[in-house]
């Protein structure tokens, strides 16, 4: 039968069969779940007449088994009851223990030609039953995984039960048509967003990474791996201009309790007043400030008592925002990073080229800021990158951005979090990036939490251990290739196991991400037991400002 022969004989389709799936009795040990396999059989062929109706044609069938089911006919319930009430061993017994049996559920993945295997077609025609089953030699495999595209693809990792068949994706379509990973903490999803980026690097894309907690700095440190790219590593630069401004009062209703309409007055009044400096970008907390000063100004009208409100708002705003940056830079000043070269991230608008450059991984360090300030951050840097791109003046060059922590950026409807000033911008981009060359890499370990409407947008999934039942429905629900019995692997998966999805693959595979180790973040996991019985008191704790601090004077305010 030529081809259909190749490869080791593991088994005889057995039962009713579909076009979709079959089962076959396997020999023990001969495969493991997730392998791809074979089976030939005969379908009807292409019809150009009438007459050619009844003609058949041999095909190789390929599949990918999704359950695996042991039992021995040789010992009934009753007899394993009695060995268990008696204490006896299985071995000591008359009964059979050799006799063991092995079903396993293929899911069809298409068909091909005898002559053709990466010309993989729908089954339209059930297997026969009785037909072999082989689990196909490694080239065999990768020719058929890759098919006819000559296309530049990312090195993954392997095929998780054999070592010998590497996965590869589309690269293309990974940075063009977005891309989510997700999984459980320990689950390997940053491990995987290294492998990619570190393909992507060789091939010398544009990269930024929004990075809350410093998982991405082990890039610069090993950044000698990299020939002809340059790692470079940012920690916010928050500025307003005149098209920023309202920056400014989203922060203020954010982080106090909001203004009274006597407040907005005066606070609309006072930002209108608050001239931007000269080269139009001003310091985040200088222009505050700035609008504490125009607040005292006799131009301004209201009662004292709503004057001194708003003066209390900004000055919580501004103190707060100080204290973000005091703790990033602390935390940029840690053992780990001490020696790190930072700097400020440029202006997207007047610098866009600053950030994104063929040859330059751009890593911008969130750690220190909360969720909202980040949230601003990320929108207003991808809103200002992105309008680079859609106005076509090529000052900048298509551009892959990494969201860490997604579901902080892009929070579901029922987080209670709509109004995240990241939302729009993602959901823009995730919608419409594509055809500027912006694309996504989400990345979050609460499938459940991410806004479905931007998360449905994605065309590539690399899904890892989930165990969270909510988790595991929701990603049912975007994934729309995601079968009932992928769904029931994701609980078992070890690190960096996990299946991968969508446009960049030819269907759904369960892999092994290959572990780039050099590349993991000098911010391991801390011993605070040590910690602890190191501590001494440092003479800046009674300096440091404590949230409580904070609220004291948030119930001042509103009083």
């Amino acid at each position: 039968m030529g081809q259909s022969l190749i490869g080791k004989h593991i088994g005889t389709v057995v039962g009713n069969t579909s076009p979709s799936e079959y089962r076959f009795s396997m020999r023990s040990l001969s495969a493991k779940l997730g392998d791809l396999v074979t089976t030939a059989t005969k379908t009807p062929a292409e019809l150009k007449t009438p007459a050619e109706s009844g003609n058949a044609r041999e095909v190789i069938v390929w599949g990918r088994i999704v359950e695996l089911e042991r039992f021995n006919p040789f010992l009934p319930a009753e007899a394993g009851q009695e060995l268990a009430d008696h204490g006896l061993e299985f071995r000591d017994t008359v009964l059979s223990h050799t006799r063991d049996q092995v079903e396993a559920k293929v899911l069809v993945l298409g068909s091909a030609p005898e002559d053709d295997v990466q010309n993989l077609q729908p089954l339209n025609y059930p297997v026969s039953p009785g037909a072999e089953v082989r689990l196909p030699p490694a080239e065999m495999v990768k020719a058929m995984l890759v098919g006819d595209e000559d296309v530049e693809r990312l090195k993954l990792g392997h095929l998780i039960g054999r070592s010998d068949i590497e996965v590869e994706i589309k690269a293309n379509t990974v940075v063009a048509r977005h891309m989510a990973i997700l999984a459980m903490t320990g689950g390997g999803k940053t491990v995987a967003a290294r492998r990619i980026l570190r393909e992507l690097i060789d091939a010398r894309y544009p990269i930024l990474i929004f990075d809350p907690h410093g998982d991405y700095l082990g890039l610069w440190k090993n950044r000698s791996l990299f020939k002809n790219t340059e790692v470079k590593l940012f920690f916010p630069n928050l500025t307003v201009k005149d098209e920023t401004r309202e920056v400014i009062g989203y922060l203020v209703e954010q982080m106090t309790q909001g203004f009274t309409e006597p407040q907005r007055e005066v606070y609309e009044q006072a930002l209108a007043a608050t001239k931007v400096s000269k080269n139009n970008a001003d310091d985040l907390t200088s222009f505050i400030y700035k609008m504490k000063q125009s607040v005292d100004s006799p131009a301004i009208k209201g009662h004292p008592g709503t004057i001194n409100a708003v003066k209390r708002a900004l000055r919580i705003v501004g103190n707060y925002i100080e204290a973000m940056k005091d703790s990033n830079k602390r935390l940029r000043e840690q053992p780990g990073t001490v020696n790190f070269d930072f700097e400020p991230l440029p202006d997207p608008t007047t610098c866009p080229h600053g950030i994104a450059k063929p040859g330059q991984v751009s890593i911008l360090y969130l750690g220190g800021y909360d969720h909202l300030t980040s949230s601003t951050l990320v929108a207003l840097v991808l809103k200002e990158l992105f309008q680079q791109r859609a106005s076509m003046r090529d000052r900048i060059p298509p551009l892959y951005a990494v969201i860490e922590e997604a579901h902080n950026f892009i929070p579901s409807r029922s987080e209670g979090q709509a109004a995240t000033p990241s939302v729009k911008e993602i959901r823009k981009i995730m919608t419409e990036g594509r055809k500027f060359g912006l694309g996504l890499l989400l990345v979050s370990q609460r499938p459940s939490r991410l806004d479905e409407t931007a998360l449905s947008q994605c065309n590539t999934f690399l899904i890892f251990r989930l165990v969270n039942p909510r988790d595991q429905g929701f990603v049912e629900k975007v994934m729309e290739n995601l079968s009932k019995a992928d769904s029931r692997l994701l609980p078992a998966f070890g690190p960096g196991q996990g299946i991968i999805s969508g446009q960049a693959v030819r269907f759904p595979l369960v892999i092994k991400v290959k572990y780039d180790e050099e590349l993991t973040s000098p911010l391991g996991d801390e011993n605070f037991m040590q910690a602890v019985k190191d501590w001494s008191e440092s003479p800046q704790a009674d300096a440091v400002r404590t949230s409580q601090s904070l609220e004291d004077e948030l119930k001042s305010a509103d009083s």
